[in-house]
């Protein structure tokens, strides 16, 4: 049986396709394409490679199980400085720079281009001068990665072919229309979630932009879904987390429990029904 999978952006929230992951390797299945956007790019790019879900979320541990251990990781064993992490592009441009946020985020043994991964890969980010939705399939896997996870105004992408990306779900945030050719069945996991609510009288700029952007993330994934709706659809519990909320990792694999076994009943049915 041949499974497109689609794992969508999301921020912090995205580490909750680690759990959904686990159900097809504990289910014994491995999809036969993988499109991610964001933070599925991150997630999909570790798992299109060879990692197993339980590696990935063992790495995922011990990236963000504390703050001194991530950054004993940046500044050791990635041999990173404050000045790579950070982009001035002008007095009022301070950006984080994806390309080397992927390169901390991906361990280094695995496959350095994208048509080297061992389950095909498709990276989706956007052409911002174009406005048009690029797929990426072959490269960099750092370069495209890091275009993928550009949000506006806070990450930078790598410059590709000379050109501005930004991040995919500005255009297509559950990239499942990509996985469907040539499929028995399509997953789509969509971890975009409502924007989490501000307790604070005066939110910051970035809760807000990028409260607005998950706003516009929701209604394009649920349009497109509307039209076209894929086999399995999960969206997983997270709405009570941010975005940021990357050192909270062990409470969003917990939250997303519940919809990992949703998602392993309804594989089990599916691959039963076409069996």
């Amino acid at each position: 049986m041949k499974i497109g999978l689609a794992l969508g952006g999301g921020g912090a929230r995205g580490l909750a396709h680690i759990p959904m992951l686990e159900a097809f390797d504990e289910l014994g299945l491995k999809p036969a394409v993988i499109a991610g956007c964001s933070m599925g790019a991150v997630v999909g790019a570790a798992y299109a490679g060879g990692m197993s879900a339980v590696e990935i979320r063992e790495h995922a541990l011990r990236l963000l199980s504390n703050k001194m251990e991530m950054a004993r990781h940046v500044f050791s064993a990635k041999q990173a400085r404050i000045g790579d992490i950070f982009s001035l592009k002008g007095l009022t441009s301070l950006h984080l720079d994806g390309q080397k946020l992927a390169d901390i985020a991906l361990p280094d043994h695995l496959p350095q281009l994208v048509e080297d991964q061992k389950i095909p890969l498709k990276l989706v980010t956007v052409d911002f001068e174009r406005m048009e939705e690029v797929v990426l399939t072959s490269g960099s896997i750092l370069e495209a990665v890091g275009a993928s996870i550009a949000i506006p105004g806070l990450i930078a992408a790598p410059r590709i072919n000379g050109r501005i990306h930004v991040d995919g779900g500005v255009k297509n945030p559950v990239p499942f229309n990509h996985v469907t050719e040539g499929m028995d069945l399509v997953v789509a996991i969509d971890v975009t979630g409502k924007p989490k609510a501000i307790s604070r009288a005066h939110p910051s700029n970035i809760e807000l932009a990028v409260g607005s952007l998950l706003i516009m993330f929701n209604e394009l994934a649920e349009l497109r879904r509307l039209q076209t709706p894929p086999d399995i659809y999960i969206s997983p519990e997270i709405n009570g987390f941010g975005p940021g909320d990357f050192f909270k990792v062990k409470d969003i694999f917990a939250a997303a429990e519940k919809s990992k076994d949703q998602l392993k009943r309804e594989l089990e049915l599916r691959v039963n029904a076409l069996a």
